[in-house]
């Protein structure tokens, strides 16, 4: 079973992402994974990122939004982090966490798995206030690992 510190790195950890607009967040966050060598083709993933986007099925409520996708590009999954500094207005809701995730064609059941552990995370209203006033990239791993014990 792959955890969450396995697959999140603290470089792909951003707690202050100055954007004003989601799209903007996206590419922000999806750059930090730029140069890791568990994506073996950079166009292919961001292409898949944003056939993910056209979907529309991203925005998960909870102040979050997980652009995704599942590709050959990614030979190994990837995830980054980002913590806006200001929320952005979506509609009727705001966003002030974006996760972007890159999963290999054969990883449908550890996708499956982290995607829940990471609802169930945003879900507790302890570990999301955690994620909101985390300092460092070590507390934001720290306080995923909590929901990973804590909702396994």
């Amino acid at each position: 079973m792959i955890r969450i510190r396995e697959i999140l790195l603290p470089k792909q950890i951003l707690l202050n992402v100055k954007a004003t607009t989601r799209e903007e967040a996206i590419t922000m966050v999806s750059d930090s994974l730029k140069g890791d060598n568990r994506i073996i083709d950079w166009s292919g993933f961001t292409h898949c990122l944003g056939e993910c986007e056209r979907s529309g099925k991203v925005n998960m409520g909870l102040g979050l939004t997980i652009p995704h996708g599942r590709a050959d590009s990614v030979i190994s999954m990837v995830m980054a982090f980002g913590r806006l500094a200001q929320p952005i207005r979506r509609g009727p809701a705001s966003i002030r966490f974006v996760l972007v995730i890159g999963i290999p064609e054969t990883m449908d059941a550890d996708y499956l798995r982290l995607v829940g552990v990471l609802m169930r995370a945003f879900r507790d209203d302890q570990l999301r206030k955690a994620l909101e006033t985390a300092e460092t990239p070590e507390d934001v791993l720290a306080t995923f690992e909590t929901g990973e014990t804590k909702l396994v």
